[in-house]
């Protein structure tokens, strides 16, 4: 009797999901019908597992649980996880930046 190898993660994911990128506009673009197309039309593509939506660091992805975890294209995944870092790297920028006006507490817009 042989023993049934364990799933990959990436088995796992396509089982559960399909075997096409699960993006849904997270990447910025609009895709017909609300799906990326990639996988769907017949031509192979490479999947790889990642969260749904991205995390802004690899650590995050890394960690993320496999319940998180949806097939992704390569074109989606890149845009998505840029879209995903710039977000909370601006939004760190502006938490920096009302940091600094009350650290000083300067009032915008005043003149010396």
């Amino acid at each position: 009797m042989t023993a049934k190898k364990p799933l990959t993660v990436l088995a796992a994911v396509l089982k559960a999901h399909g075997a096409y990128c699960g993006c849904t506009g997270a990447c910025g673009k609009e895709h017909t019908g609300r799906k990326c197309m990639a996988g769907i039309t017949g031509k192979p593509i490479r999947l790889t597992a990642a969260p749904y939506p991205p995390h802004a660091t690899d650590g995050q992805n890394a960690a993320a649980p496999v319940s998180e975890l949806r097939p992704w294209c390569g074109p989606c995944w890149k845009r998505a996880l840029e879209s995903e870092r710039e977000r909370v790297a601006d939004r760190r920028r502006r938490e920096l930046e009302e940091g600094q006006i009350s650290l000083f507490d300067v009032v915008q817009g005043a003149t010396a």
